[in-house]
């Protein structure tokens, strides 16, 4: 089967990283903030913003709005800088990143909104927490005015979609996990015994 072309043309795009095998992307804290230090460094080198990202444990999800063609040199630093980094703390060798990094461009205003809500809910789905904004690893507390932590992530493209209202964005996000738990409550029912999917 032949690889995908991606799509390098300058835009926004909504990223994700995983590790190899079932190996941990984040085995702690420490990993967690090394991993966002070389993102910000990453961006601000590449001239990129960082409209979200949420950290799990075996992956990590962003949405970056990149200028020109760099997402492949970006990336490349990013997942080299990190690896060497995570190999060096945990004795570790060889690659972390499995095959490639998954890119997908984001086409309207209307996808980014969809694709914000999934990335932002990934802890929620996964049920590591009951909110999207708890989840200390993501972006999404700040983008709500909920915390400060991760100055920066620029989420205005986002929020220029509710003309500026963290409470309507709020409950845009919360909708969004209602109709996922609708959905799922159908699926279930028209395939009883279906096991619980992993996110990617």
């Amino acid at each position: 089967m032949s690889t995908q072309l991606r799509d390098f043309a300058p835009g926004l795009q909504h990223l994700w990283i995983g590790a190899t095998g079932k190996e941990a992307y984040f085995r702690d804290e420490i990993d967690r903030m090394n991993w966002i230090r070389d993102l910000v460094r990453t961006t601000a080198l590449q001239g990129w913003t960082c409209v979200a990202f949420c950290q799990m444990t075996t992956h990590v999800h962003l949405i970056v709005d990149v200028p020109d063609r760099s997402l492949p040199t970006g990336m490349q630093r990013l997942n080299s800088d990190y690896g060497r980094r995570f190999n060096a703390r945990h004795d570790r060798v060889g690659l972390l990143v499995r095959r490639r990094y998954g890119s997908r461009r984001i086409e309207s205003a209307a996808d980014l909104l969809g694709v914000f809500a999934y990335v932002v809910l990934n802890p929620v789905r996964a049920g590591f927490c009951p909110r999207a904004e708890v989840w200390h690893w993501s972006s999404a507390a700040t983008t709500l005015g909920d915390a400060d932590d991760f100055p920066f992530v620029d989420a205005s493209l986002v929020l220029a979609e509710f003309d500026g209202s963290t409470g309507r964005l709020r409950s845009f996000i919360e909708a969004r996990w209602r109709a996922y738990l609708a959905e799922r409550a159908v699926s279930r029912r028209l395939t009883p015994g279906r096991g619980r999917g992993d996110t990617h």
